[in-house]
């Protein structure tokens, strides 16, 4: 197949990402044996990206292709997305009121802006919370109203509340106390110490209102935040799914839009955001083959930051993109992930801060556990 031609070789035998073959080529399903779609729907599931993969059979027309038994796993993710569409319609109605009330505009960013907009990442894509963009001189308004709305933080202790405000490019989570919706509401799209340094005003000037009051990020800005969040993130349980998005961009601006690539290259230069460029367009050409012109590969090959040794990223990203079930299982996944992890934090603060922020963070979780267990043995009647 083409995905053990992509990876290579895993555990002695052919490496085959059959989710990532359908993805590029959805016709092959025709062909398929129910055995292998035995491998392709946990690999579709683990990824976050069943539903999509049944939408885009759909649109495809391949629906009646694909076995009875098959669609109903894909079906089923499929009302549950719609489910979120319909969740997010009603959070809308409620955040139009509340920044029209904080004298803000509603930007939506990542996919709640791809549903909310009916963009390429949009059929299939699920959510977990709402991403909003809010200018930092505003930053304290806006909370204030959002909270005034029934949204909160979540309990955050100080430590990290205090982290979040100095370090990130956003606030703590804010849940409501009623609807448990999740908000992630950013001042900028990236960590203000991270190494591609940004001038947040820019991604204000050229916003496009998809629907009367909300606001989405210009086409090559919201190109570029897909693949800074990709590579500046230290979560990657979804991963492919993310790099989808981006593909799906990118096939889609780059012929809507003239002088698209041109354009991209040197709105990335403007805005310190070429390395995360060009990660974003090789990730997504080895493992969605993303139609990317080589002059424009070449061009940010040559300018990326020197330590961006390419071969040591391969191992890390491959084994990080793949989905997370065992017919994709490489060697040292793990240990790739937790590399991975300490890169995000170490592209986000100084090493002076990173190393106690670590220790905390790795404190705070055996804390929490033995205090669990604790919890666990205290609540067991006498024997």
């Amino acid at each position: 197949t083409a995905g053990a031609r992509r990876f290579g070789r895993s555990g002695g035998c052919a490496m085959t990402v059959l989710l990532l073959d359908i993805l590029i080529q959805p016709e092959i399903c025709r062909d398929l044996r129910l055995d292998q779609w035995d491998v392709v729907i946990p690999q579709a599931r683990a990824a976050g990206l069943l539903a999509s993969l049944g939408l885009l059979l759909e649109e495809r027309g391949l629906s009646d292709q694909v076995p009875y038994e098959v669609r109903r796993h894909m079906d089923s993710v499929s009302w549950t997305h719609l489910k979120q569409v319909e969740e997010l319609e009603y959070e809308i109605m409620w955040l139009l009121r509340a920044m029209e009330e904080a004298g803000q505009k509603l930007i939506l960013l990542k996919g709640g802006a791809y549903l909310v907009g009916g963009l390429p990442p949009a059929p299939g894509r699920l959510i977990s919370d709402l991403d909003l963009l809010v200018p930092k001189t505003h930053l304290q308004v806006v909370e204030d109203i959002l909270r005034e709305y029934g949204w909160e933080s979540n309990g955050e202790d100080s430590y990290d509340d205090v982290y979040y405000r100095k370090w990130m490019h956003e606030i703590p989570p804010l849940v409501h106390e009623e609807r448990e919706s999740v908000l992630d509401v950013h001042h900028t799209i990236l960590p203000p110490t991270s190494d591609e340094k940004l001038n947040a005003d820019k991604l204000f000037e050229d916003l496009q209102e998809v629907r009367p009051g909300v606001f989405v990020l210009a086409p090559l800005d919201m190109v570029l935040h897909s693949a800074t969040h990709l590579f500046h993130e230290g979560q990657f349980h979804n991963g492919l799914r993310d790099l989808l998005d981006l593909d799906r961009l990118l096939r889609s601006f780059s012929v809507k839009e003239e002088d698209f690539w041109n354009n991209l290259y040197r709105r990335a230069e403007e805005l310190g955001m070429s390395n995360s460029l060009y990660l974003g367009l090789r990730y997504s050409q080895m493992f969605l083959a993303t139609p990317v012109p080589e002059e424009v590969s070449e061009s940010l090959k040559a300018i990326r930051s020197s330590y961006l040794h390419i071969d040591i990223m391969d191992f890390l990203f491959i084994r990080a993109f793949l989905p997370d079930h065992r017919s994709c299982s490489k060697p040292y996944t793990r240990f790739a992930e937790f590399c991975l992890y300490v890169r995000s934090h170490y592209l986000r603060m100084p090493l002076s801060l990173l190393l106690p922020h670590l220790l905390h963070k790795t404190w705070r979780r055996v804390f929490d556990k033995v205090q669990a267990v604790t919890d666990v043995n205290a609540g067991k009647p006498e024997v």
